[in-house]
């Protein structure tokens, strides 16, 4: 981990006690229906003092080996694309060259694409039909120490897959009743901060899934420590000032990813350059 991104991550750990937990509650992708209403007009983009991933490394997880067999046979070649495409190069206005709104001073990053590291099929050692956030956490912390995962750094990203029966808790909340997905992360000895995206099976189409990942990838790029609630502070990243992350402020949008080879779709997000959520299609090489 970079020397100043290691800064942040131990301040944060020494301000909130916290050594080997999640940062906070991450930020859901909540259903329709439930969380706030959000909207895109009249929104900007505030930078709030955190790091952002500089250059994304996706290693797609396979929670065992009955995850829908279109993810398992999809979901890398979806990354691939949109890693390496002019959608990603959306996210390039979100750096931390400047002090944010609470005058903490930024991590002087830029965001440029990224990559995908490869997918993996774990074997857990929690079987259980009901997790917790901290279940999983722990069970991501056992499989990379295991050797079973690749050792995290600034800009790993682990966007973790659950089979279809299996029901992800947080906050009181469940998974496909009251959210969709998130992103998150905690902070380990071993590794410093090691992040994460949950993804459970709701059910949708494949291009269902591919958007509801595209906007995790997306707000996890540009907001690493997310915190819920309408007051986002240091260490965050980029929200709006009642705390939107920029996939939240477009739910219900999509958009395509072009490649030689098929098409993706993927949520549009919230650009501050043309202060609206992003439009038309996308490619990639």
């Amino acid at each position: 981990m970079p020397s100043s991104l290691k800064r942040v991550a131990l301040a944060f750990a020494a301000a909130t006690g916290l050594t080997h937990a999640a940062y906070a509650d991450p930020h859901l992708m909540y259903l329709p229906g439930h969380g706030p209403q959000r909207s895109e007009q009249a929104a900007t983009m505030l930078y709030f003092g955190g790091p952002v991933f500089g250059k994304v490394k996706v290693v797609s997880v396979m929670w065992g080996p009955k995850v829908n067999a279109q993810v398992v046979a999809g979901i890398g070649g979806f990354y691939q694309a949109v890693t390496n495409s002019t959608w990603f190069d959306i996210l390039a206005q979100y750096e931390t060259n400047l002090v944010g709104v609470n005058g903490h001073a930024g991590t002087n990053q830029t965001i440029s694409r990224g990559s995908f590291a490869g997918q993996v099929v774990i074997a857990p050692h929690n079987t259980a039909s009901l997790l917790t956030d901290k279940a999983v956490e722990k069970e991501l912390l056992v499989q990379i120490k295991a050797g079973k995962l690749p050792a995290p750094d600034a800009n790993t990203v682990y966007m973790t897959y659950f089979p279809p029966g299996v029901t992800i808790t947080l906050g009181g909340l469940q998974s496909c009743s009251s959210f969709g997905a998130y992103h998150n992360g905690f902070m380990s000895k071993l590794y410093g901060g090691v992040f994460y995206g949950v993804m459970p099976d709701c059910g949708y189409s494949f291009a269902g899934i591919s958007i509801v990942s595209s906007h995790e990838l997306a707000e996890a790029t540009t907001d690493v420590y997310p915190t819920p609630g309408s007051h986002p502070k240091y260490p965050q990243a980029w929200n709006s000032s009642n705390g939107s992350e920029i996939g939240d402020l477009c739910e219900g949008t999509s958009g395509t990813v072009k490649t030689a080879k098929g098409s993706y779709s993927v949520q549009q997000v919230f650009s501050n350059t043309v202060n609206a959520c992003t439009s038309g299609n996308y490619s990639s090489p």
